[in-house]
């Protein structure tokens, strides 16, 4: 967290040179990937350790052609100036109020979806069929920015940006989750601690209750892993419940439900002997 500490004790002018020379040598160093995934033929790139190469493409749905590039950097300066505005100065305060974050930079959701922000864009800046579709190779993660539209791939990648900036190991994983009775594709964080790893999701929060039972804030939900779980998770795309939870006067509360999660699988399926299987 060398990073933090410098952002929190330069100057206001320094900030940005400071992101600037560090998004550089994350770029650098970045595992060469061209896109993540569940790809074309049946084929995935589910799981990305560390920052996402720039260049790099990520499909969000397993159903379509759309993809969106990952240039978008405005994001990693605008948390360093929202660290030193609310003076995050702990890894702990730091993921959580990332939650916050990322929904001010995305917005809240609203009527429009990706696909018709991608496509208006194409639309509204092209003349001809072959620009068109030129165009839509070319559309960025930052064109969701304010837009309401952000779901857990784009939420995932940003964490996954602005957590590997910093210098905490991640992991940008692929999915499925089965929360409230229902399952959908899935993407989340993965995030090294001390002595373990917590699986981090920002687009499924969990709700802070204060003493009058109203809801006062969100943060993401933490899910512990030990070392061996998340190598069987991480490379075996293993199954992992957990138990499902609010917090009240800061304090967790187990609310009796559970969510599961598996990478490498947009579906978990059922058979109705065993029960869950991948």
């Amino acid at each position: 967290m060398d990073l933090l500490k410098k952002i929190l004790e330069c100057e206001e002018k320094d900030v940005d040179m400071y992101i600037e020379q560090a998004i550089l040598e994350a770029n650098t160093n970045a595992e060469k990937v061209e896109k993540l995934g569940f790809l074309d033929y049946g084929k995935s790139y589910s799981i990305h350790k560390g920052f996402i190469p720039l260049k790099a493409r990520i499909k969000y749905s397993n159903l379509s052609i759309e993809d969106y590039g990952m240039e978008t950097t405005d994001f990693i300066y605008e948390f360093a100036h929202f660290i030193r505005k609310y003076k995050i100065n702990s890894s702990k305060s730091f993921i959580y109020n990332l939650e916050y974050f990322v929904n001010s930079y995305f917005g809240y959701p609203g009527k429009m979806n990706r696909e018709t922000i991608f496509n208006d864009i194409a639309w509204n800046t092209t003349t001809t069929d072959e620009e068109y579709f030129k165009a839509l190779e070319n559309n960025k993660i930052g064109d969701l920015k304010g837009t309401g539209a952000a779901e857990c791939t784009e939420k995932g990648a940003l964490v996954q940006q602005i957590l590997s900036i910093f210098g905490i190991e991640s992991y940008y994983c692929m999915g499925c989750v089965e929360w409230k009775d229902s399952q959908e594709p899935h993407c989340f964080n993965i995030v090294k601690r001390k002595k373990d790893y917590a699986l981090v999701d920002y687009s499924i929060p969990i709700a802070s209750y204060n003493e009058n039972d109203k809801i006062n804030a969100y943060y993401p939900f933490v899910g512990v892993l030990t070392n061996e779980e998340f190598i069987d998770f991480i490379n075996n795309g293993t199954i992992k419940s957990f138990d499902d939870y609010y917090m009240k006067n800061r304090q967790e509360e187990k609310n009796g439900s559970q969510r599961i999660y598996v990478v490498g699988k947009y579906e978990i399926e059922k058979d109705n002997k065993n029960g869950i299987r991948l």
